[in-house]
């Protein structure tokens, strides 16, 4: 059914003359890998996707990090950056809207609030952040946790936070759909961890910027393009060990969090907005290169 709707799709595009603009922004190679365990299907499926990027007119990723594992799924043709910004406009949110969440999961107000949101899938680097926090509650680091978001590896995680001590200082709120409820996450956290490999934009990372909230992020990461290392972010190698010496390193800092994040508000932040703007004067040009 794909390759009939495939066809149709072509016949359309080609009678109308339409160009195509193909936008990588999932690491296919390691979704392929993880659901198509037969090699020789798993190669068809590769040759698959690949004939779909290599058919379009032009080819978006979204991040240099993406375009880099465009190449490597063996794709040998142009492509451009085209980045990701988010709808949060720049600016802390609403206090009534932080005290909320402060009193409906009984946040302290003296400790570090470090954040993560995201899918609740060990792919996500989960387990670094659990066993990075771990490294830093030895150390004698005050602070409380926060996990928002859901997943089929939630329980797994869960449990493993306890298992290492961590369940009188993490929290686990679950999928929160209310935009502006996130806002007031990412404006109370002193933090973001997003040590993630497997994303190819760091949509989160523009999300938390955009509440004056830095990253916590792996170096070299599709993540942490554009942050700055002791800037507008921290930039950790990917073990607990860099992850918690960072993070003790900015909480000796004297209000380290909160310059860090109005830098991250001033450098990291990419409004959806002039993401929407670039997009439309490309695909402008796409046209009229079509029409000539």
């Amino acid at each position: 059914s794909a390759v009939l709707a495939r066809q149709i799709n072509n016949a359309y595009i080609k009678k109308n003359r339409l160009p195509v603009v193909f936008t990588y922004h999932t690491k296919f190679d390691i979704d392929i890998d993880k659901f198509v365990l037969n090699p020789k299907f798993n190669k068809i499926a590769r040759r698959f996707v690949l004939s779909n990027i290599r058919s379009a007119d032009e080819v978006w990723a979204v991040s240099e990090g993406a375009g880099k594992n465009l190449r490597e799924f063996g794709y040998t043709g142009d492509y451009l950056v085209m980045p990701n910004g988010t709808d949060f406009p720049h600016g802390k949110a609403d206090p009534d809207a932080i005290n909320t969440i402060n009193r409906m999961y009984n946040l302290n107000n003296d400790k570090y609030t470090f954040l993560f949101v995201g899918r609740m899938m060990w792919y996500k680097n989960l387990k670094l952040i659990l066993d990075t926090l771990k490294l830093t509650a030895e150390a004698g680091l005050n602070f409380q946790a926060i996990f928002v978001g859901d997943g089929t590896d939630r329980p797994a995680i869960e449990y493993y936070a306890k298992t290492i001590g961590l369940a009188d200082s993490t929290v686990f709120v679950g999928a929160v759909y209310d935009r502006e409820r996130i806002r007031a996450f990412f404006s109370r956290a002193d933090l973001f961890l997003f040590p993630s490999t497997y994303d190819t934009s760091g949509l989160v990372v523009r999300e938390a910027a955009a509440c004056d909230c830095a990253s916590l992020l792996v170096r070299g990461s599709c993540a942490a393009e554009g942050v700055e290392d002791g800037v507008s972010g921290l930039l950790a190698e990917e073990n607990a060990e860099s992850c918690a010496k960072k993070l003790m390193e900015a909480a000796a800092g004297e209000n380290a969090f909160r310059k860090l994040g109005e830098a991250a508000g001033e450098k990291v932040y990419y409004s959806w907005e002039r993401a929407v703007d670039m997009a439309w004067a490309r695909y402008e040009e796409i046209i009229k290169a079509r029409r000539r």
